[in-house]
C-alpha cells in the first residue's frame, strides 16, 4: 500500500507531470496535421518530390502511404488506450519489446524528429527571404530569416500547450483553405483543356527511383503518428488520440493525393517534372497567379511561411516532449524532465531543442550549405526514414504487448492489423533503403547512399548500449524506464492493475461470555485492477448494492430494507454499465470484495449517467423515483465546476470483508496514480465514519450536500495536488 504521508505532500514548483486536461480532439488534430503541414507539402514537398525523383506516380505514393499509416494506426491507437506517456512510440517499444530496445528506439526518435524540425528551418528561411525580396525589394540572407523564426519558436515553445494549439489552429485552417483553393483552380484549368489522370496510374509509381518517391510521401505524413505524444495533456486520452489520429490520416491522405495530382493536371503530366525543376517552390504560386490574382498569390506565399512555422512549432513540441519523457525517467539528465510551474510546458526540453537547432543553423550558415536541398529536402527525408524505423518497431511491439492482454482488445487490433502494418512498413523500409541514393542525388554506388541511413543504426546501437549500462549500473533508473508520470511509484498505469497489497487486520472474536478478544492479524494478499469489459457488470453492481445497502442515503431513498435489496442491484447496474462502456473507470479487488467507480471531470459535472438515465431509473424505482431524482439533483448542483478533476462516484466493500482496510487500499491504489499525474479528486462522504476515512487520505471538507424533504446530509470533499 502506498505511503499516505508521501501522497499528501504538495508538489514542487517544478513538476514532473505535464499539464493535464488541456487538449481536446480538435487541438490534437491541429498539432499532428500542422506537423504534416499541408501547404508546406503542396508547395515544397510535392514539387521537390517531382523534381528530385522524376517519378510521375507521386499521387499514388501518397495514397499508398495513407493506407499504410491507417493500418498502422489500428494497433497504435489500441496501444494508446492502455499506455499514456509523452514518450509515445519509444514508450510503446519499451512495453512491447523491452526496456533496452526501448532506449534504442528513443535515440532513433530524437535523431529523426530533430532532423525533421531543424531541416524545416532551411526552407522557412529561404521562403521568407524570397517573400521579403518580392514584397520589399530587400535582400535578407536565408539564415537571418531562419534565426528570426527560431527565436519565435523558442518563445512560443515554452508557453502553455493549449496556447500553442490555438496558434496552430488559426494557421492551419487558413493554409488548408489556400491548398484546396489552388487545387480547385488547377483541376478546372487542365493543360490542353483536357483532364488527365496519368499520375494516379499505379504503373507510374513502380519505376526507377520509386523508393525515393515513397520516402518523399512518408515525409509528408510524419507527425500524424505523434498524437500519443500529447496524450498526457488531453482531456480524454483513450478517445482523443484515436479520433485525432484517424481524422488526421484521412484528411492529409486526401489533401496530398489531390494536390499532387492537381499540379500535374495544370502543367500536363509530361511537363510536371521539368516545371518543378525549373521553378522550385514558386511553381505553385506562379501557376495560380494568372487565375487568382496578385493579392491571393501574395497571401498564399505568406501562408506558406506560416505553414512552415506551424510545422516547426509542432515538431519542436514533439522533440521537447520526448526529451521531457526521457529526462523524467532519468534515461537522459534529470533536468530535462522538468515542466514550468505556471504553464505546465516541458520548458527544459524545449530550450534544449532550441539550442540544438541554433547550433545546426550556425554550422549550415557558416559552411555555405544549400538551405533547400541539403537542409530541408535531405534533412526532412532523413527524419522520415527514422520515423519509418520507429513505426516498424512499434507495430511489432504492439503485438508483443497484447500477447499478455488478450482480453482487452479485438484480434484485429492487437494482432492482425499490427502484423500487416509491420510487414508493409518493412517492405517500405527495404524499398527506401535501396533507393536512398536517389534522395541524396548521388549515384547508386556512392557510399553516402548507405552512410547516411547508417547513422540511425549507429544511434540505435548507442541507445541499446546505454540501456544495457542502465540495467547494470543504475537498476533503480532502469526499472522505471517507460513508466512516465508513474515512475515515482515504479509501476505503469497498466501495471498498477496488478499491484499486490498486503492487508493486515485484527478481527475481534466474541467469546462465549459475550466478551471480545483480539486475535492475531490476518494477512491477506490482494491485487487491484481496472475492468475493461462489461462481462462483470453484475458482479460490480452486486458488490455496491450489498455494500451500500445500510448507508444513510439508501435508508432515505427506500426506507423498506427488503424493497431496497430488490432495487439496488438494478440501480447500480445502470451506473456500472455506463462506466464500463467507457464513460468512467471501474476498479476492483482481485477477490471482487471491493469496487470503486471513478469518472473523469475535465470540465464541469462528469458524465456519470447514460442518456436515458431518467427512463431507466423510473423503470426500476417506481414510486421512489422522486427521491432518487432529488438526490441526483442535489449532488449535481453541488459538484465543483471550476477545475478539472476525477470524481469518485461509488466506493463499496462487501460487509463480510469490511474492517480489513481493503476499501482504504483500493482508494490509495487510484489516488497514487492521480496524484502522480497532478489530478485533483472530489467525492461526497455519506456519513461521519466515511468522513474520517477520507480525511485520513488527504481530503478536506469544502461544504455539504443537503437533500430536501428530510434527505441525508453529505460532505463535499476535495483532494488537491
Amino acid at each position: 500500500m502506498a505511503d499516505l504521508a508521501q501522497l499528501s505532500n504538495p508538489p514542487s514548483k517544478v513538476s514532473y507531470v505535464l499539464a493535464a486536461n488541456r487538449l481536446g480532439v480538435a487541438s490534437v488534430v491541429f498539432f499532428i496535421v500542422a506537423a504534416a503541414a499541408p501547404l508546406t507539402t503542396a508547395a515544397g514537398g510535392v514539387i521537390a518530390g517531382y523534381a528530385v525523383t522524376g517519378v510521375l506516380g507521386l499521387p499514388v505514393a501518397y495514397a499508398v502511404v495513407a493506407l499504410i499509416f491507417a493500418v498502422f494506426a489500428v494497433g497504435y491507437v489500441a496501444m494508446s488506450r492502455h499506455i499514456t506517456n509523452a514518450g509515445a512510440l519509444y514508450t510503446y517499444v519499451v512495453h512491447g519489446l523491452g526496456r533496452i530496445p526501448g532506449v534504442g528506439a528513443s535515440f532513433v526518435a530524437l535523431l529523426a524528429y530533430n532532423a525533421m524540425q531543424i531541416g524545416l528551418y532551411g526552407i522557412f528561411g529561404t521562403a521568407l527571404s524570397n517573400l521579403i525580396a518580392t514584397m520589399f525589394a530587400a535582400a535578407v540572407p536565408w539564415w537571418v530569416c531562419a534565426l528570426a523564426g527560431w527565436a519565435v519558436i523558442g518563445v512560443v515553445g515554452v508557453l502553455r500547450v493549449d496556447v500553442n494549439g490555438r496558434v496552430l489552429a488559426a494557421l492551419l485552417i487558413a493554409e488548408c483553405l489556400v491548398v484546396v483553393g489552388y487545387d480547385l483552380v488547377f483541376v478546372t484549368h487542365p493543360a490542353g483543356g483536357e483532364l488527365t489522370f496519368d499520375t494516379i496510374d499505379p504503373a507510374n509509381l513502380v519505376t526507377v527511383g520509386w523508393g525515393a518517391t515513397l520516402a518523399v510521401a512518408i515525409a509528408g505524413f510524419v507527425g500524424l503518428e505523434g498524437g500519443a505524444v500529447f496524450a498526457e495533456e488531453t482531456k480524454d486520452p483513450r478517445r482523443t488520440v484515436a479520433r485525432a489520429t484517424y481524422i488526421g490520416i484521412a484528411f492529409i491522405g486526401v489533401i496530398y493525393t489531390l494536390s499532387s495530382w492537381a499540379l500535374s493536371v495544370i502543367t500536363g503530366p509530361g511537363n510536371v517534372v521539368a516545371a518543378a525543376r525549373q521553378q522550385g517552390t514558386m511553381l505553385l504560386f506562379n501557376l495560380g497567379a494568372g487565375y487568382v490574382g496578385r493579392l491571393v498569390t501574395d497571401l498564399g506565399q505568406i501562408l506558406f511561411i506560416t505553414s512552415l512555422f506551424a510545422a516547426l512549432l509542432s515538431f519542436h513540441n514533439t522533440v521537447a516532449r520526448y526529451l521531457f519523457s526521457l529526462g523524467r525517467e532519468q534515461v537522459l539528465p534529470r533536468g530535462l524532465g522538468s515542466t514550468h510551474h505556471r504553464t505546465g510546458s516541458p520548458y527544459a526540453g524545449s530550450l534544449t531543442q532550441s539550442a540544438l537547432a541554433l547550433l545546426v543553423l550556425i554550422i549550415a550558415a557558416t559552411g555555405g550549405a544549400d538551405p533547400v536541398v541539403q537542409l530541408f529536402f535531405i534533412g526532412t527525408n532523413i527524419g522520415a526514414f527514422g520515423v519509418l524505423v520507429l513505426m516498424t518497431a512499434t507495430s511489432f511491439a504492439v503485438i508483443a504487448y497484447f500477447q499478455r492482454r488478450t482480453d482487452v482488445e479485438s484480434e484485429w487490433r492487437r494482432t492482425l492489423a499490427p502484423a500487416l502494418a509491420g510487414v508493409l512498413l518493412l517492405v517500405a523500409l527495404a524499398v527506401v533503403l535501396a533507393n536512398f541514393h536517389a534522395l541524396l542525388g548521388v549515384p547508386p554506388d556512392d557510399p553516402r547512399g548507405w552512410v547516411v541511413p547508417a547513422h540511425f543504426a549507429a544511434v540505435a546501437v548507442a541507445g541499446l548500449l546505454w540501456g544495457w549500462f542502465l540495467r547494470i549500473q543504475r537498476p533503480a533508473v532502469y526499472r522505471t524506464i517507460g513508466l512516465g508520470a508513474n515512475r515515482v511509484t515504479g509501476r505503469a498505469i497498466s501495471e498498477l492493475d496488478g499491484q499486490t497489497v498486503v492487508i493486515a487486520a485484527a478481527p475481534s472474536i466474541v467469546d462465549g461470555t459475550g466478551g471480545a478478544r483480539t486475535m492475531a492479524p490476518v494477512r491477506t494478499e490482494l491485487t487491484f485492477q481496472r475492468l475493461h469489459t462489461k462481462g462483470e457488470v453484475d458482479t460490480v453492481a452486486g458488490v455496491l448494492a450489498e455494500a451500500l445497502h445500510p448507508d444513510e442515503p439508501g435508508e432515505w431513498l427506500i426506507p423498506d430494507p427488503y424493497v431496497r435489496a430488490q432495487v439496488y442491484p438494478a440501480f447500480f447496474r445502470i451506473h456500472a454499465l455506463h462506466a464500463l462502456r467507457g464513460a468512467g473507470e471501474v476498479y476492483v479487488s482481485s477477490d471482487r470484495s471491493a469496487v470503486a467507480i471513478w469518472y473523469p471531470a475535465p470540465y464541469g459535472v462528469p458524465d456519470a449517467g447514460p442518456a436515458d438515465y431518467d427512463a431507466q431509473l423510473a423503470a426500476i424505482t417506481g414510486p421512489y423515483l422522486p427521491r432518487f431524482l432529488a438526490l441526483d439533483s442535489a449532488i449535481q448542483a453541488a459538484h465543483p465546476i471550476d477545475k478539472a478533476h476525477h470524481y469518485l462516484s461509488f466506493l463499496g466493500v462487501r460487509p463480510s470483508h469490511q474492517g480489513r482496510g481493503i476499501g482504504s487500499a483500493l482508494l490509495t491504489h487510484r489516488l497514487s496514480d492521480l496524484h502522480r499525474r497532478g489530478i485533483p479528486t472530489y467525492l461526497e462522504a455519506t456519513n461521519r465514519r466515511n468522513l474520517a476515512l477520507f480525511l485520513h487520505h488527504g481530503f478536506t471538507v469544502i461544504g455539504t450536500v443537503r437533500v430536501p424533504d428530510g434527505g441525508p446530509t453529505m460532505y463535499r470533499m476535495w483532494r488537491g495536488i
